[in-house]
């Protein structure tokens, strides 16, 4: 019977011999194809105590999982011999290339498993390679904790700092996650570190275990007081920018109060309600209709008309591109503001007023958390896939997640390289090292 060569390379070598000795199809109970195989082991040097005389303790017999063929987990049982070493008196058995030290799933199964993290589900993953779904959550710890410490050692020049709310407790409290993403390519986001607690003191405690945090130029976040503190705190060298899309959110938020409150008439507020979003698009983004239903709710109430304008005005504020351009915009818009006398319109210009160092920062720099507002949309993502991850199997799944989306654009531009080239029959270096690494499983 032939098998896909992905699987596992050295098995296919031409050196061992194979021998089917069960196949349950897809569709029966337990489907699994069993395969007695003899393959080569790496020749034995030495032990790890340093003893060079070793001498066959006893035979047994090992399953190794790797992969699927046609949708059916494959085993393959090995004939083993189990090794005495005569200076220290330790066992161990035989080495193989393809299979890590003392593990029992396959080097291309394992990355199999971790291409697919946060992608599908565990069970589904669980499933196509026949192994137990705690065995695929401890896979994703394990290469959650080592992604981890090599995430730690990046040389960071933009960070984005932010928290995911992701539903609420048992006992009813919120379920929040901060997260700290490096943003220094403006194409992706790689998530750094996510923890359950934004407080100062933890905040400080994950930005002191940066190993390169004085190369950090700008820090993007929201207007949290505890985040401004615990960055100027450990990144003094760092400028941080106020994220521009929380600074609109909170004008919409304004803008949501004074609709609230206008003093029309019941049904002209319940319908008010549900064009709710006519008032918080840009006034270029509606049609005719959209425009002539805006324009008779404002006639409703001059706060309501007020506040409008001056939340049109704000929503142009980031396009400009100088920073004194800016500035000199801001002071303009003042100017309404202040004259409109609308309370929430003046709540939002101190909170702005107050922030304004930071808020300005963004003409020098240009950064946002845009990217990392759709993580946090991922990170729910993978989180209801799982039912609530454990913190630790859901930082895995994310540090997957990020390894393929990388990969994936690679190769996009590396195709898009060769087209604009004219194409080229010559393999990219996406196809060569898929190919060399055994990426692609037959996982029908």
């Amino acid at each position: 019977m032939c098998m896909s060569i992905n699987h596992s390379t050295s098995f296919y070598d031409g050196r061992q011999e194979k021998i089917e000795i069960e196949y349950r199809p897809l569709g029966y109970p337990s489907p699994v194809l069993r395969v007695m195989c003899n393959p080569k082991p790496q020749p034995l040097e030495v032990c790890k105590c340093g003893g060079l005389i070793f001498h066959t303790h006893e035979h047994i017999a090992r399953e190794v999982f790797s992969g699927t063929y046609q949708g059916v987990p494959i085993i393959y049982v090995m004939g083993q011999i189990r090794h005495l070493c005569y200076q220290c008196g330790a066992t161990f058995v035989d080495r193989y290339d393809f299979l890590p030290e003392g593990g029992t799933i396959t080097t291309d199964t394992e990355n199999y498993i971790i291409w697919q993290l946060g992608t599908i589900p565990m069970s589904r993953i669980a499933e196509s390679v026949g192994l137990s779904v705690q065995t695929i959550a401890n896979r994703a710890t394990a290469f959650g904790e080592l992604e981890f410490e090599s995430m730690l050692k990046g040389n960071y020049t933009f960070l984005s700092m932010d928290e995911v709310f992701i539903g609420r407790t048992s006992d009813g409290k919120h379920r929040i996650y901060w997260v700290l993403n490096d943003i220094s390519i403006p194409w992706k986001a790689n998530n750094i570190i996510i923890d359950t607690d934004r407080t100062k003191e933890n905040v400080i405690k994950h930005l002191m275990s940066l190993k390169n945090k004085e190369k950090v130029v700008a820090v993007c976040t929201d207007m949290w007081t505890q985040y401004k503190e615990a960055i100027s705190l450990v990144l003094p060298n760092a400028v941080i920018v106020v994220d521009r899309f929380h600074v609109i959110q909170l004008a919409e938020k304004r803008m949501d109060d004074v609709r609230k409150r206008s003093g029309c008439a019941k049904a002209d507020k319940a319908a008010m309600k549900k064009d709710a979003s006519l008032f918080l698009k840009s006034f270029f983004q509606l049609d005719n209709t959209e425009l002539e239903r805006l324009d008779g709710y404002l006639k409703l109430d001059p706060d309501l008309e007020k506040m409008y304008y001056i939340l049109q005005d704000l929503l142009a504020f980031h396009n400009i591109r100088g920073y004194d351009e800016a500035l000199e915009y801001l002071c303009k818009w003042e100017s309404s503001v202040i004259n409109s006398g609308v309370k929430e319109a003046v709540s939002l210009y101190e909170t702005i007023y107050n922030w304004l160092p930071y808020i300005m920062n963004f003409f020098n720099y240009r950064i946002t958390n845009g990217k990392t507002e759709g993580k946090n949309n991922l990170i729910r993502q993978i989180d209801r896939m799982g039912f609530h991850y454990g913190l630790a199997t859901l930082r895995g799944c994310l540090y997957a997640h990020d390894r393929r989306q990388a990969y994936d654009k690679w190769k996009k531009y590396q195709k898009s390289c060769e087209k604009a080239e004219g194409g080229s029959d010559t393999p990219g270096i996406y196809e060569t090292v898929t190919q060399s690494s055994g990426q692609t499983l037959d996982a029908a």
